[in-house]
């Protein structure tokens, strides 16, 4: 094998002349590190990088013609080949690899070529754009990338109690997991939300949406500080971003594609064997016929955020569960998303409904379609949920 691979190194040209044994190598050699990478990047194998951080096809191939292959790299070990003997790394390879791994996982399975497939639209481009930049250097005179920043800054803000206002002036986030605090009357007669945005006291009982203090003369004046705030947490960027990995892609149509093997037709071991999944299917045969349409479970229940001889203060937050997932994934904890954090004291029961306003108005939108892309489809596609 090493002999076959001298020109990877003898056919390499500083001018760009390389030879034509060259060309090919480097042609097999990224089509089989590709072929066993784990999303759209790899560790790319040039002078430069060594194997220390990943790229893309097009930029590691860039990388090649500019600075060559690293030193004896002839059994390609990083890259699926079987090596004869134990290659020791260094420790800052492993620990960036398993940092790189954390948002490889978002993207599992991904491999995109314009060539091949359907171009993504623009925010997956963005989503691989950021999982690229995310290893790239700070500049050209330190071996620190974004990603080691980054993870210093969370560290720094942790440890220093900064707080998110001001962490947020300082970095701004690209992946589009936004969060929405929406004022709630005291009462929780209505949210001040929408059309209701520019309210200062509720429609239905007159009390105000912000805290109220006495001024000189005895009198309620309001204050900026909102009385009551519901957290509320989008849905729909979530399951989008479900089928951007090609693994979770593919285990979203589990409930459809499924084989039961020996086991009876009444036993029962996922909800579309339940009763009210087989009623929705006949309620909208289009709606069943899509395997990637999501059937959604809700849970909420209530719990005291301090202990008992603290000031008494109780929460509800409310989760959605995709249930296409196979048994072995369906309430794994990053699957379970937190929808809404709906604030107490009081219970809600009596006012869900006007709690869960955000999440229905979601819903509608998802129950006629949103745009998505399947990675595992490598296509665009109309995405539909709704409640089961």
């Amino acid at each position: 094998m090493g002999d076959n691979r001298k020109a990877m190194y003898e056919g390499w040209r500083k001018n760009g002349a390389h030879s034509r044994e060259w060309q090919a190598i480097v042609e097999d050699f990224l089509k089989q590190a590709f072929k066993v990478a784990r999303g759209p990047v790899t560790l790319c194998s040039c002078l430069d990088c060594k194997n220390g951080s990943y790229k893309t096809r097009h930029v590691m191939e860039e990388h090649l013609c500019r600075f060559g292959f690293m030193p004896d790299y002839l059994v390609w070990h990083k890259h699926g080949e079987q090596a004869r003997r134990r290659i020791s790394e260094p420790a800052q390879q492993n620990r960036d690899g398993m940092m790189m791994d954390m948002l490889n996982d978002l993207a599992m399975g991904f491999e995109f070529d314009p060539e091949e497939y359907n171009q993504p639209p623009p925010e997956v481009q963005e989503f691989y754009r950021l999982l690229e930049a995310s290893d790239e250097k700070l500049h050209d005179h330190t071996e620190k990338t974004v990603l080691d920043t980054v993870l210093r800054l969370m560290a720094i803000k942790s440890k220093h109690n900064i707080s998110n206002s001001c962490f947020n002036d300082i970095t701004k986030t690209g992946l589009g997991m936004k969060y929405e605090k929406i004022d709630v009357c005291p009462s929780n007669c209505m949210l001040f939300w929408r059309e209701d945005d520019k309210l200062s006291t509720c429609r239905h009982c007159g009390k105000s949406r912000y805290i109220q203090v006495k001024n000189e003369a005895g009198e309620n004046v309001d204050t900026t500080v909102s009385a009551k705030q519901l957290w509320y947490m989008p849905i729909i960027s979530r399951l989008k971003r479900l089928f951007l990995s090609m693994k979770i892609a593919k285990s979203m149509r589990w409930h459809k594609e499924r084989r039961r093997g020996s086991q009876s037709e009444d036993v029962m071991v996922h909800p579309a064997d339940g009763d009210a999944w087989k009623a929705l299917d006949e309620f909208d045969p289009k709606f069943a016929r899509d395997p990637r349409s999501v059937r959604l479970g809700l849970a909420t229940d209530g719990f005291t955020t301090f202990s008992t001889s603290a000031s008494p203060y109780s929460c509800w937050p409310v989760f959605i569960m995709p249930y296409n997932l196979p048994p072995e994934m369906v309430l794994k904890d990053e699957f379970i998303f937190l929808a809404l954090i709906i604030p107490g004291p009081e219970h809600p029961v009596k006012n869900l409904n006007v709690f869960l306003r955000p999440l229905i108005e979601e819903l509608k939108q998802l129950w006629t379609a949103v745009k998505a892309y399947d990675s595992y489809a490598k296509k665009e596609f109309n995405l539909r949920a709704t409640y089961l």
